[in-house]
C-alpha cells in the first residue's frame, strides 16, 4: 500500500516536499526553497532535500481517521469502475466497445459520460486522502517503484527518487538478509544528519550490497557494490535509490523534458492550478499531487472516432547519451567532405545537420533501446527439440575476454543471465588481424547457432539483386554512405525467441535481447527493417543492402537530413566513424561507386592477385569463390577458370564433400594438379589485373548484346554506346561495358550441336540480364541470323528434330518474344567478340608493357629496409633541438617540457626528451630505429617501451601500434602463441639458477649449418644462440661448458627428452658438476615454454631481418649475433624495465635509440629508462639489483 494525495486548486494545504530545491519529478517546491536536505513523503516516494512553506509535515485527514477503503469517495450510485475495465459489465477481459452486452450507441454514451465525470472531478473543492492498492495498478502505471532483489532476497518496493540526495535502505532489509545467513558489509559512519519527513535523523551505519537486481521489461539490470544509509527505525522491506545513482544510470531532467517535447509540445495533464487560492491563503507546497496522465483529446461524437478510455503515462523514456566524442568524429567527417570538394555553404549546412542529428550516431555501446520496429520472431520446425551445448574449454586469455565482453553486454542490457534456459549454443573466439600489431586488441566472439538454424523455418523475404540495385546509380555524381552501428545488435528480438539463441560460457548461460549475427532469419529481417524505415526513399535517392546504405541525389544534404530524421524517428543509430557524408567516389558492398561506373575494391583484387599458388583444395576453393564474386567484370571467366573447377570436382569426388574443412585436407599434388591447372590459375590472376570497369546503365544510350559459344563454353557481353554510333564502323564505336556472362556446357549440353549452343547463349543472356535488356528502346542483338532462325523455326534447320527438342526451342522462342531487339547480322566467321575484348577497358596488355609493369612493381620493393635507403638520415641532437625551437617559436603546447640549460634539449619532468607533435618525419624515423635493424622487429609493446625510455610525444603509443601493424616484414613473419604448459614448472629466483636449452631446426645455411642451440637463463631471460652443424650431444655439452666457464656452473637444467639431451654424455657432465637435469613431458614441447617462446622470437626476428636486408635464406648464420643482441637488449616489464643483459650481467643495456643522444642526457632520471642518476632498487623475487653498486 502507498499513499496518494489529491489536492484541488481551491484547497489551502501545506504538504512536505519530496525533493531538493522543491523536489525532482515527484514533489513540488513550496514557498521558499530550502537547501537543508529535508525528506518528505508524498506521491510515489520519499526523498531528501526539499522546500518550506507554512507548516511542515502536515498529515492528511484520512490518515487520522483511518480511512483505508482503497477507493475514492464518490456520490451514491456513482461507483467508479476500475481503470482499464469495461464500463458496462466491469470486466477486465475486454473494453466497452468489445462488450457483448453493449451496443455501439451505448458504448459511445458510456465513454462520453466517463469524460464528463472526469471534468467534474477536476472542479471539486474538497481534499481527499486515499489508499491505493498497488496490486491493482496497471503495468503502465509507473510510480518510480520497480521489482527488485538485494543479494537474492526480494524487497517490497525499490523506488527511484530523483529528489533524494542519497540512497536509503530500511533496517528490515538488513534483518532479513542476516536471518538468511548473509554476511553484510556494514560500516559505521560519524553521525550523518538527514531530515526525513520534517524531523532530523542521524544515520550511524552504511551498508554495501554485492548485487542489487532491478527487473525491467528488457531483462534484469544488475547494480554491483551499491551503498545505502540505514534507516534504523524502519522495519519494512523498502529501498530508495537516490539522485546520484540515477544520474550514473543516465537520468537527466533536461533529456526527460526534451523527449516529452518531441512527443507533444503542449501537455494537458489535468493538474489543478493554484491561481484560484482563497484570499490570504498560503500557497501549498504541493498544490496537486496526482498521477500525470495525458488525457485523450475530446473527439467528435461519431462512433468510429471515440478513443479508448484507458490512459497512458506521460513520462517519456530516458536514454543517457554522451555525444561529445560523436561530435568530434562528425566534425572530422566535415573536414574530409571539404577536402572532397564540398563548398563553404555546403560545409556550413552539413555541420548544422550533423549537430542537430548528432543523437543518430554512436561510436560505442550505449543504453539505447532497440530500433522501434516489430521484433524478430522465430518459428521452429514441427517437432524441434531444444539443443543445449556444453561449455567449451577456453584458454585463460580467452576466458578473460569472455568475462569482459559478457559484462559489457550485461551492462548495456543486450543480454541477461538465464541459467534455466533449455537452449544454449557455444561461443567461438575468433582472432582479429589487428591483434598481430596491437597486443591489447580484443578478439571477436561469435556464436555457433548452426544447430538452432537447422530447426528454424526460414523467414521469406525477397532480397534485392545487387547488380540490379547498382544499375540505378546512373547520373549520380555525389554520394554519402551510412553504416549502422553494430547493425544486428540494434534490432529487437521477440521475447518468445530470445531463449533460442542463448549462449553458454564458463560463467553460465546468457540470453540475448537483440538479434544475433548468423541466425537464419537475420538477413531477411534486417532487409525488411530497412524497407520499413526507408521504404519511400529506396529506389529514388537511396539504395540499401542490409546495414549499408548509399544515397545519391543532387540535393544531397537535404536528403541526408531527411534520412537522419527517419533514423531519429525509429531510433536507428549510425556509426560515426564509418559514415561518409560527401564524396565523388565511395566504397559500397565491396565495390567502388563513382559517376564513371562501378569497379571492384582494389584491396580485394590485390589480395587475389598476390595470392600464392594454392597447395590444398581448400585454398583453391577460397580463391575460386572470391574470383567468382567478380566474374561479371571478367570476360570469358568460365573458359579461363575451367581447369580450376575441374580440379575441385575431382577432389570433391574423392572426399565426398565440398566443405572447406574437408577439402583442406587434400593436397593438390595428390589429385593430378599439373601445368593446365597452373596456367588456368595464372590466367585468372591476369584477368583480375585487367578487370574491366562497368558503366552505369544510361536510358539515352543504345544497348548491345554480343553472344558467342564454342565447343565447351559460352559467353555474352552487354555494352552501351551513344545513340547513332551503331551506324559507324565497328572499329570506331565507343562501347562501354555493362555486364559479362559466361558458362560451361556440361553433361548432355556438352553434346549439343554448335548452332544449339549459340542459340542457348542468346536465351540465357536475355534471361539473366533482363534488368538491362528489358527497356522501352529495346537493344541491338549481334548474332548470326541462322541462330534466330533455328530458335523460331527449328524444322527449317533440321527436319528430323525430335519433338522434345522442338518443344524446348519453342519455350526459348517464347522467352525472347517479351524483348524488343534489332538484329545486326554478323557472319559466324567474323570474330567480333575477340575484336571487342581487345578494346574494352584497359585492353590486352602487350608483352613489353606487362614486363615493364612487373619491373616497376619489383622496383617499388627493391629497398625494403628504410635503414638501407641512402636518403635515410639518423636523427641527431642538433635536429631535435632545432625542431623543439621551431615548435616553441610557433607557440605550440610544450606539454610540460622544460629546458634546464641554454644548450640542452627540452625534456619532460620524467627526463624523457620531448618531441613536438608536428614533427611527423622525426617521429617516423625514431619508430624505424626502435623497431627495425638491430632492434629485431620486436612487438608493439617492446618497441613502445624502447621509445618511452628515451623520448616522449603524446601519440607515441598510437604511432607505434600503427607502425608495427603496417610493417611488411612483421606481417610476413608473424607467428602464433605458445601454449601454456600444464602443471607446475620450475621458476628461477636469481640469475644463473636455472638454465633452459633446446635445439631449433633451421634451413641449411652457409657452411652447412642446420641448427641453433638456444640457451636461456630462467630468471633474466638472457639467451645465447649457438649455430650447429648437427644436433648432437657433443655440441650440447660443449655449449654448456662454454656457458659455465663464463657465468659459472648452473645446477638446475631443463630440456626436452630428445636423444641429444638424454644420453650418457650429458649425464656424465651432469654428475661431474653435481647438477640436476629436469626433462619435460614427451611430445609436449610447450611444457618447456620459456625456451619455446625464444624459439618463436628467433624465427620471427630472423625472417624479418632477412626480408629487410634482402638477404638469401642461406645467409641466416651471419645474422645470428644480431638476433641475439636484439633479444638481450630489449627492456622487459617482468624485469622492471631492465633488459635481460642488464639483469643477468649487470652491464648497461640499450637500444639503437641511445646512440642518438649524448650520455649526459641519458643520465637524467627517466620514468622507464635504463639509466638512473639517483640510487634506486628494484626487486625480482627475493633478489635485489642496486644501480649504485651494480651487483646483486
Amino acid at each position: 500500500m502507498t499513499w496518494e494525495y489529491i489536492a484541488p486548486s481551491g484547497a489551502t494545504t501545506q504538504t512536505p516536499s519530496t525533493g531538493r530545491d522543491g523536489g525532482g519529478d515527484r514533489g513540488g517546491a513550496g514557498g521558499r526553497g530550502q537547501q537543508s536536505g529535508r525528506r518528505g513523503r508524498g506521491g510515489r516516494g520519499r526523498g531528501y532535500g526539499g522546500g518550506r512553506g507554512g507548516q511542515e509535515g502536515a498529515m492528511a485527514p484520512a490518515a487520522a481517521t483511518g480511512d483505508t477503503s482503497g477507493t475514492p469517495s464518490t456520490s451514491s450510485g456513482d461507483r467508479r469502475p476500475a481503470r482499464g475495465s469495461c464500463l458496462k459489465c466491469q470486466s477486465t477481459d475486454h473494453q466497452v466497445r468489445e462488450c457483448p452486452r453493449c451496443t455501439p450507441e451505448e458504448a459511445t454514451r458510456l465513454l462520453r459520460e466517463l469524460r464528463e465525470r472526469r471534468e467534474a472531478r477536476r472542479s471539486e473543492s474538497v481534499r481527499k486522502l486515499n489508499i491505493v492498492d498497488t496490486s491493482k495498478r496497471l503495468k503502465s502505471d509507473d510510480r518510480g517503484s520497480v521489482a527488485a532483489a538485494i543479494d537474492g532476497i526480494a524487497v517490497t518496493a525499490l523506488m527511484l527518487d530523483t529528489g533524494a540526495d542519497t540512497s536509503l535502505v530500511a533496517r528490515g532489509v538488513l534483518e532479513a538478509l542476516t536471518q538468511m545467513g548473509k554476511v553484510l558489509r556494514v560500516n559505521p559512519v560519524a553521525g550523518i544528519t538527514l531530515s526525513p519527513v520534517g524531523k532530523e535523523k542521524i544515520m550511524t551505519r552504511i551498508v554495501t550490497f554485492d548485487e542489487v537486481v532491478l527487473t525491467t521489461s528488457a531483462g534484469p539490470l544488475m547494480l554491483r557494490n551499491l551503498s545505502f544509509y540505514v534507516e534504523e527505525d524502519n522495519g519494512s522491506m523498502e529501498v530508495i535509490v537516490g539522485r546520484p545513482i540515477m544520474r550514473l544510470l543516465g537520468y537527466s531532467t533536461d533529456k526527460l523534458l526534451v523527449e516529452a517535447r518531441k512527443v507533444r509540445p503542449d501537455w494537458e495533464l489535468g493538474v489543478a492550478q493554484s491561481d484560484n487560492l482563497e484570499p490570504g491563503a498560503a500557497p501549498a507546497a504541493t498544490p496537486g499531487m496526482r498521477r500525470l496522465y495525458a488525457e485523450p483529446p475530446m473527439l467528435p461524437d461519431e462512433e468510429d472516432s471515440v478513443e479508448r478510455h484507458e490512459t497512458r503515462t506521460a513520462t517519456p523514456t530516458m536514454h543517457p547519451t554522451n555525444l561529445t566524442e560523436v561530435i568530434q568524429y562528425l566534425e572530422k567527417k566535415v573536414e574530409i567532405a571539404s577536402e572532397m570538394g564540398l563548398t563553404l555553404d555546403g560545409q556550413a549546412r552539413l555541420t548544422t545537420i550533423l549537430h542537430v542529428r548528432a543523437d543518430s550516431f554512436r561510436v560505442d555501446f550505449g543504453n539505447d533501446p532497440p530500433v522501434r520496429v516489430a521484433p524478430m520472431q522465430v518459428h521452429l520446425k514441427a517437432g524441434a527439440e531444444p539443443v543445449r551445448a556444453q561449455p567449451r574449454r577456453y584458454s585463460p586469455t580467452d576466458r578473460e575476454f569472455l568475462d569482459r565482453h559478457t559484462r559489457a553486454l550485461l551492462d548495456h542490457g543486450l543480454v541477461y543471465k538465464n541459467h534455466r534456459s533449455r537452449w544454449a549454443s557455444a561461443p567461438r573466439i575468433v582472432r582479429k588481424k589487428e591483434q598481430d600489431s596491437d597486443p591489447t586488441a580484443d578478439p571477436r566472439m561469435t556464436i555457433d547457432t548452426r544447430s538452432v538454424n537447422e530447426k528454424t523455418e526460414p523467414m521469406p523475404w525477397p532480397m534485392p539483386v545487387l547488380d540490379v540495385v547498382i544499375g540505378e546509380l546512373e547520373g549520380a555524381r555525389f554520394f554519402f554512405v551510412l553504416d549502422w552501428f553494430r547493425g544486428y545488435w540494434q534490432l529487437p528480438l521477440h521475447p518468445d525467441s530470445q531463449e533460442l539463441y542463448s549462449f553458454v560460457t564458463h560463467r553460465g548461460i546468457y540470453t540475448p535481447t537483440r538479434v544475433p549475427m548468423g541466425v537464419t532469419d537475420a538477413v531477411a529481417y534486417c532487409q525488411g527493417v530497412v524497407e520499413e524505415i526507408f521504404g519511400d526513399l529506396l529506389g529514388h535517392c537511396m539504395l540499401a543492402w542490409l546495414d549499408d546504405n548509399i544515397i545519391t541525389e543532387e540535393a544531397l544534404l537535404d536528403v541526408l537530413d531527411q534520412v537522419l530524421a527517419r533514423c531519429e524517428q525509429y531510433g536507428l543509430k549510425l556509426h560515426a566513424k564509418k559514415c561518409t557524408f560527401f564524396s565523388t567516389k565511395v566504397k559500397w558492398c565491396g565495390r567502388i561507386i563513382s559517376a564513371d561506373g562501378v569497379t571492384h575494391c582494389p584491396e580485394r583484387v590485390q589480395g587475389l592477385v598476390e595470392m600464392q599458388r594454392p597447395r590444398t583444395a581448400g585454398e583453391l576453393q577460397q580463391f575460386v569463390c572470391a574470383a567468382n564474386w567478380m566474374r561479371q567484370s571478367l570476360p570469358e571467366y568460365s573458359r579461363i577458370s575451367a581447369a580450376l573447377y575441374e580440379a575441385l570436382d575431382r577432389v570433391a569426388q574423392v572426399v565426398g564433400s565440398r566443405k572447406k574443412n574437408q577439402l583442406s585436407k587434400v593436397r593438390l599434388e595428390d589429385v593430378n594438379w599439373g601445368d593446365a591447372e597452373v596456367a588456368s590459375f595464372e590466367a585468372v590472376r591476369t584477368a583480375l589485373l585487367k578487370m574491366v570497369p562497368l558503366a552505369h546503365p544510361n536510358p539515352t544510350m543504345d544497348v548491345c548484346l554480343y553472344t558467342d559459344a564454342s565447343q565447351d563454353f559460352w559467353g555474352a557481353a552487354v555494352t552501351q554506346l551513344p545513340a547513332g554510333e551503331a551506324q559507324r564502323p565497328l572499329a570506331e564505336q565507343d562501347h562501354r561495358p555493362l555486364a559479362f556472362l559466361s558458362g560451361r556446357f556440361v553433361g548432355a549440353a556438352s553434346r549439343w550441336s554448335t548452332i544449339k549452343k549459340e542459340a542457348y547463349a542468346i536465351v540465357e543472356a536475355t534471361r539473366r540480364l533482363e534488368y538491362l535488356l528489358l527497356r522501352p528502346r529495346g537493344f541491338r542483338l549481334y548474332t548470326d541470323h541462322r541462330n534466330l532462325v533455328y530458335i523460331f523455326n527449328p524444322y527449317a534447320t533440321d527436319g528430323t528434330m525430335a519433338r522434345y527438342q522442338a518443344d524446348k526451342l519453342q519455350r526459348w522462342a517464347l522467352s525472347l518474344m517479351s524483348f524488343q531487339y534489332i538484329i545486326d547480322h554478323v557472319p559466324g566467321d567474323v570474330n567480333v567478340w575477340g575484336d571487342l575484348l581487345s578494346r574494352w577497358g584497359a585492353g590486352q596488355v602487350r608483352e613489353d608493357e606487362h614486363e615493364a609493369t612487373r619491373v616497376a612493381r619489383l622496383a617499388v620493393v627493391e629497398r625494403v629496409s628504410p635503414l638501407e635507403d641512402p636518403e635515410f638520415v639518423w636523427p641527431s641532437e642538433t635536429e631535435i633541438k632545432a625542431v623543439q625551437d621551431a615548435a616553441r617559436e610557433a607557440a605550440q603546447d610544450l606539454e610540460g617540457a622544460q629546458q634546464t640549460g641554454e644548450r640542452e634539449l627540452m625534456v619532460m619532468p620524467s627526463g624523457q626528451v620531448w618531441i613536438p607533435a608536428d614533427a611527423e618525419d622525426l617521429r617516423q624515423r625514431l619508430c624505424v630505429i626502435a623497431h627495425t635493424g638491430a632492434s629485431g622487429h620486436r612487438g608493439a609493446q617492446t618497441t613502445q617501451r624502447a621509445l618511452e625510455s628515451v623520448f616522449y610525444w603524446k601519440t607515441l603509443a598510437v604511432d607505434v601500434a600503427a607502425f608495427v601493424g603496417e610493417c611488411l616484414h612483421c606481417m610476413a613473419t608473424a607467428s602464433g602463441r605458445i601454449s601454456r604448459p600444464f602443471g607446475e614448472t620450475l621458476v628461477a629466483t636469481k640469475p644463473n639458477e636455472i638454465l633452459h636449452f633446446d635445439y631449433l631446426s633451421m634451413v641449411e645455411g652457409d657452411g652447412g649449418v642446420k641448427y641453433v642451440l638456444v640457451l636461456k637463463d630462467g630468471m633474466s631471460g638472457y639467451v645465447e644462440l649457438v649455430a650447429c652443424l648437427q644436433a648432437t650431444a657433443d655440441t650440447a655439452c660443449q655449449a654448456l661448458i662454454d656457458w659455465f666457464k663464463r657465468f659459472g656452473v648452473v645446477h638446475q637444467w631443463v630440456s626436452d627428452q630428445g636423444a641429444h639431451f638424454r644420453n650418457q654424455i650429458v649425464e656424465r657432465l651432469q654428475r661431474a658438476l653435481g647438477a640436476q637435469h629436469h626433462f619435460v613431458t614427451a611430445y609436449t614441447p610447450w611444457a618447456n615454454g620459456t625456451v619455446e617462446v625464444v624459439n618463436r622470437e628467433v624465427l620471427k626476428c630472423m625472417k624479418a631481418l632477412l626480408s629487410e636486408r634482402r638477404l638469401a635464406i642461406r645467409d641466416w648464420p651471419a645474422l645470428l649475433p644480431v638476433v641475439q643482441a636484439a633479444l638481450n637488449s630489449m627492456p622487459a616489464d617482468r624485469l622492471g624495465g631492465k633488459s635481460p643483459l642488464t639483469a643477468f650481467t649487470a652491464l648497461p643495456g640499450g637500444t639503437q635509440l641511445t646512440s642518438i643522444l649524448h650520455p649526459a642526457i641519458l643520465r637524467r632520471p627517466l620514468s622507464t629508462g635504463l639509466h638512473r642518476r639517483s640510487k634506486s632498487i628494484w626487486t625480482v623475487s627475493a633478489w635485489l639489483w642496486t644501480d649504485s653498486t651494480r651487483r646483486w
